[in-house]
């Protein structure tokens, strides 16, 4: 599961609360203060704090290349600088004064003065992503200000381009027109003929506007030329969505959607065709029916084949770690109650998942806890926490045992960067395995 969230998500539907979403940024609990540097480029101030210098120089590069692309795609070239401002892990990206975010925000663009903050991900590759899909959010902002940081949050409001124009295109020129997660999208709705028109693309919150906008995007890249995407959003900046669409393509939004369906059906229903009778479809364990919630994410089988843990927001709002039994999906317990805890401010459910111990007597997970990710251990016979492993880095995913129980191998954030730790299961003989800027994701023993 991935998860991009932008600013332009809030800041679209609910532009009259910017005084309370500010109030609420600023008064985000400060754990460490975070004493800022500047690399300027040519067209950024790049923001960073100790430690991260090395990793903030390479997503500079970044941004400088990412930001000569887009110029090119986009026909736009920025009057004033712009800032990113970056953050060495997750835990600290959530305590920026500036915005709330939680474990699904990946990067958040600001519309009222173009900045752009996101956290160091471990992996140059998923954050290159980001910061690309984020840049691509900074041109649409400022063509809409007309080059003026701030001046156009006006005509913004006016035209409110829906969520699958701006996070649809985002995704579209940061990864490219082929994805495989939306041609899943993609090939589920044509099979099951759920693909969305425009009102349920604009307003069906179970039409994902990253993945169906993205597709869309991909569509309109292809048969017009990619180059058309700067037409229609300097368009759109005077026209509206409609009009930009009818200027730059001679159709309107709803004759291009049906095309686009046209295409996806002459693309996807052949393959499911041939691929219908190659796969046995099982019942699966873990539903909204059987355990409650619409998410059920990183489980993890115990090693006697008896139990499933998994994060779920089971019948509350919070993600929280749920034990059921493996055939029937049954709940068992919840081990962590998020809301009434201030030891659990929140669970990786998008970059992390828990590992069981050989002996299905140990669990252990990673939770943020003030300013630092713990690597949590469960008793699962006691159901309840046994061990809590402080450990001094940015950044704690992915736990995982040794094969006699006595240690865990786990991703540590140091600097922006990922590496392999190991550490005894009592947390003494903290160990480093690597020291690299490449990315040490998923470790097994």
């Amino acid at each position: 599961m991935r998860a991009v969230v932008a600013l332009t998500t809030v800041s679209l539907l609910a532009f009259p609360a910017r005084a309370s979403a500010q109030y609420f940024g600023q008064n985000h609990v400060q754990y460490r203060n975070l004493d800022f540097a500047i690399i300027g480029t040519e067209h950024f101030d790049v923001y960073y704090y100790e430690g991260e210098r090395e990793a903030a120089i390479d997503a500079a590069r970044m941004a400088e290349r990412g930001y000569q692309r887009l110029s090119r795609i986009l026909n736009h070239r920025y009057r004033e600088r712009q800032p990113l401002i970056l953050y060495a892990s997750h835990s600290e990206f959530q305590q920026n004064n500036i915005t709330p975010v939680d474990d699904g925000t990946g990067g958040v663009t600001e519309p009222y003065r173009h900045r752009i903050l996101l956290p160091f991900t471990g992996s140059y590759a998923d954050f290159e992503h980001v910061l690309l899909h984020e840049l691509v959010h900074q041109f649409q902002f400022d063509v809409f200000a007309g080059g003026s940081v701030g001046g156009g949050i006006a005509q913004l409001m006016a035209v409110s381009p829906p969520l699958w124009f701006m996070e649809g295109m985002a995704e579209y020129l940061s990864v490219g027109p082929i994805d495989p997660q939306t041609a899943m999208w993609l090939r589920d709705a044509a099979i099951e003929g759920h693909l969305p028109d425009l009102e349920a693309l604009t307003w069906d919150p179970r039409a994902n506007p990253y993945r169906f906008g993205h597709a869309l995007w991909a569509y309109i890249g292809e048969r017009w030329g990619r180059m058309v995407v700067g037409d229609i959003l300097r368009s759109a900046a005077a026209a509206g969505v409609d009009g930009a669409f009818r200027r730059a393509l001679g159709k309107s939004v709803p004759q291009v959607i049906e095309d686009w369906h046209t295409a996806i059906r002459q693309t996807y229903l052949p393959q499911a065709s041939r691929l219908w009778y190659a796969f046995q479809f099982t019942e699966p364990t873990l539903t909204r029916e059987r355990s409650t919630g619409g998410l059920h994410v990183a489980p993890a089988v115990s090693p006697d084949g008896v139990s499933v843990a998994y994060l779920s927001e089971g019948s509350s709002f919070f993600i929280d770690l749920y034990v059921a039994d493996v055939w029937t999906g049954r709940i068992e317990d919840r081990l962590i109650k998020s809301a009434f805890s201030s030891d659990f401010e929140s669970l990786r459910f998008v970059n992390s998942a828990g590992s069981w111990s050989p002996d299905s007597r140990w669990f252990a997970i990673a939770a943020k806890n003030g300013a630092r990710d713990d690597i949590v251990i469960f008793d699962m016979n006691e159901r309840r926490v046994n061990t809590r492993l402080k450990v001094p880095l940015s950044g704690v995913t992915n736990p995982s045992w040794s094969p006699d129980g006595t240690h865990l191998v786990f991703t540590g954030l140091d600097g922006g960067h990922s590496d392999l730790f190991t550490i005894r299961a009592d947390g003494s003989d903290l160990r480093r395995l690597t020291q690299d800027p490449y990315a040490d994701l998923h470790p097994v023993w």
